[in-house]
């Protein structure tokens, strides 16, 4: 297995910008993903480290060799795609070893191509279907035939890009289980391409935000998801996604309040207080930051909960199996705010005044990068 780096890589597509200097390292053995929306440079990583396309500028390394100009068969990767690409006229079972009968890739007996066929077709559960052409196949088992056909050698890297985008929800989550079982049972170092946070999220060491061919944040998922770099990360990992809050930075003797028009205002403790002043900006007079904060840190009571809690009618109740989800209306957006049943009943009324209190330990602040008024 290979660590995989790329330094400053840069992409054109004539004089469009596909990729701008971007820099990340996926250590041996690690399950890495990249994340983002469509248009954001995801499949076209993928593409230049596999050597389907040139980089324009910048390095791609394997263990630090630089393979800029190497052919794709001889940089040793597989790679998934999110569509099936199956040969019609093959059985399953021919288009699970293809890979395997290159001729570069040195030729196996009979009895080896077989047990590493039926050893990977077993473990994504499609065993029986090796005697089977495509068109006999549903949508989902083709997506496992072409992952089947990706990790049925051992290369030095896997590169996936969306290869279980059309698995319904069940078949999704037991392929996921399976993929994070292949990683960690044959210690693959694995290039995982998404628009899904949610995926990304169960299944990576680490895992890297693209937006517009620029990385956004890199980190743990954990990190991504507690602490995100940006307003953009953290309205794409969550649902519902985090609350952003427009509001002005105002000073009250010694206390340093965030105000979000007329009826709210609360003191920042202080080791955010210079955080917020770093992202602000100057509008119109006023230093103009954004706060960020997720549905489950804020508590909900009918009583006060503490000296920075303050009160909004309820402007709508969402009931889900284990929690609800309490929406208000707050200076022309929408916050909204989880209630776990273990602890508490969700009983409120529409219209009704309760207090909300934010835990300050799980605020963010972000420069300003969305436009969340057309959200």
């Amino acid at each position: 297995m290979a660590e995989v780096r790329l330094k400053n890589v840069s992409k054109y597509y004539g004089k469009k910008l596909a990729v701008n200097n971007i820099s990340f390292t996926c250590k041996e053995k690690e399950f890495f993903s990249i994340v983002g929306p469509t248009g954001a440079g995801k499949t076209t990583i993928l593409k230049m480290i596999a050597g389907i396309e040139p980089v324009s500028s910048g390095n791609v390394y394997f263990n630090n060799r630089i393979v800029n100009k190497l052919p794709p068969q001889d940089r040793n990767v597989s790679m998934a795609f999110e569509s099936y690409n199956l040969y019609p006229h093959f059985t399953v079972y021919d288009n699970i070893a293809f890979p395997l009968r290159a001729p570069y890739r040195g030729k196996l007996s009979q009895e080896e191509e077989r047990k590493q066929v039926v050893e990977i077709a077993d473990f994504l559960g499609i065993g029986e279907l090796l005697d089977r052409k495509p068109q006999y196949l549903s949508g989902g088992q083709k997506q496992r035939v072409g992952l089947a056909r990706a990790l049925v050698r051992k290369p030095e890297v896997y590169l996936l890009d969306e290869p279980i985008a059309h698995l319904d929800a069940r078949l999704k989550f037991s392929t996921q289980t399976l993929l994070k079982e292949f990683a960690t049972e044959y210690k693959s170092t694995i290039i995982y391409v998404t628009h899904d946070y949610r995926e990304a999220l169960a299944l990576s060491d680490k895992m890297v935000v693209l937006r517009k061919g620029v990385i956004e944040q890199l980190g743990t998922p954990e990190e991504l998801y507690y602490t995100p770099a940006t307003d953009f990360v953290g309205r794409l990992t969550g649902e519902p996604p985090i609350n952003l809050i427009d509001g002005e930075i105002v000073m009250r003797g010694k206390e340093t309040f965030f105000k979000a028009g007329d009826n709210f205002a609360i003191p920042v403790q202080q080791d955010l207080v210079d955080l917020m002043k770093r992202v602000a900006r100057q509008e119109e007079g006023k230093r103009i930051t954004r706060l960020g904060i997720r549905c489950d840190n804020i508590e909900l009571s009918r009583k006060k909960i503490s000296k920075n809690s303050f009160q909004l009618p309820v402007y709508a109740i969402a009931h889900e199996v284990e929690s609800s989800i309490v929406t208000f209306e707050l200076k022309d957006t929408f916050l909204y705010a989880r209630v776990r049943e273990e602890k508490a009943s969700c009983d409120y009324d529409l219209s009704e005044v309760v207090w909300l209190d934010f835990d300050q330990s799980h605020m963010c602040f972000f420069k300003k990068t969305l436009d969340i008024s057309k959200e």
